[in-house]
């Protein structure tokens, strides 16, 4: 079993370092099954649905080789529509009351965090952009209202803990009792977000609560074997943020995390630094499980950089793995 994750702060390339390790290990000739994304797309890959989902990776190929308004296409829609009504959702659990995904229809599978179902949904949505949640009539002076439209890693520290225990129950703890290679973008490491600290993030979460949070049990009761992380220098300035954040964002909107510098350069130092490999060592000694191994990248290399030194990781990995 191979659980690796691919973490950073924002505009480390997480995306797209996903792709190039999943890339590397199709060339292998390993079968890759992606349930990032939504419910619909996590129950593409339900037995229910082997007449569609055989020979696709994602429902995304699946739509692009059969067209739009294909007939299969239409007969799929049809039938998801039937079970997200039922909350029939999808899982690599036979147990009768979710669409069954086989662990073993595939050798590596691609997973993400925050995810785009269940609580993932509120992390994504709400808790990345609550300023553009303000009404037109908002008003300034009140502060009590005003603090809805901030950034608040307790709220935030909740909800990504709600899902890691439905991920873990539906697919992630399934598919590493079968011994599976799983590569998915950040987890519990996310941490780096919503820990308090006196000045960025006063009103962060302590250490300890959210170690002892029930979605954080299982995370750091069942932590990554590795965790790959791209991150710039822990002595980063704010003018070489900026910089870096101009040059990556393009004209995309930008969400309420990316645009404050100041907790940009909190999360990318605690990336760089011990403080990450000090979360696992308590988190997973509270929970008797073992550390992952944390290696690290410079985000400034080139992409082509990073994707040779990463493959060249995952491939030690997997040597080891079985020998």
């Amino acid at each position: 079993m191979i659980d690796l994750v691919l973490g950073g702060p924002d505009m480390s390339g997480t995306s797209t370092q996903v792709k190039d390790l999943v890339d590397h290990l199709r060339a292998k000739d390993m079968t890759i099954k992606d349930l990032s994304g939504t419910e619909i797309d996590a129950l593409f890959h339900a037995q229910d649905f082997l007449q569609y989902n055989q020979g696709h990776e994602t429902l995304r190929s699946f739509v692009t080789d059969t067209g739009r308004l294909s007939d299969a296409l239409h007969t799929f829609n049809q039938a998801v529509i039937e079970y997200l009504g039922a909350l029939q959702v999808a899982s690599c659990v036979d147990n009768g009351i979710t669409a069954y995904i086989d662990p073993n229809s595939a050798d590596v599978w691609v997973m993400e965090e925050p995810t785009r179902r269940s609580s993932g949904q509120v992390c994504r949505v709400i808790e990345q952009n609550r300023s553009k949640f303000k009404p037109n009539n908002f008003d300034e002076e009140n502060e009590a209202f005003s603090n809805l439209f901030k950034i608040n890693p307790m709220a935030a520290a909740y909800a990504h803990q709600a899902y890691r225990t439905d991920e873990f129950l539906r697919f992630r703890g399934p598919l590493r009792d079968a011994g599976k290679i799983v590569i998915r973008s950040r987890s519990e490491e996310s941490a780096c977000y919503q820990i308090f600290h006196q000045t960025e993030l006063p009103d962060g979460i302590s250490l300890q609560d959210y170690i002892d949070l029930p979605g954080h049990e299982i995370a750091f009761g069942n932590p990554p074997t590795h965790i790959f992380v791209a991150c710039a220098p822990e002595n980063w300035t704010e003018k070489e943020y900026l910089e870096l954040k101009r040059e990556r964002s393009g004209n995309r909107t930008l969400d309420d995390h990316e645009v404050n510098a100041g907790y940009q350069l909190l999360v990318n130092k605690r990336y760089a630094t011990e403080w990450i490999d000090e979360l696992y060592q308590q988190g997973c000694e509270s929970y008797g499980s073992t550390p992952p191994e944390i290696t690290r990248f410079n985000l400034y290399d080139k992409p082509e950089v990073i994707k040779a030194q990463m493959t060249a990781k995952l491939d030690e990995i997997l040597k080891a793995k079985e020998a």
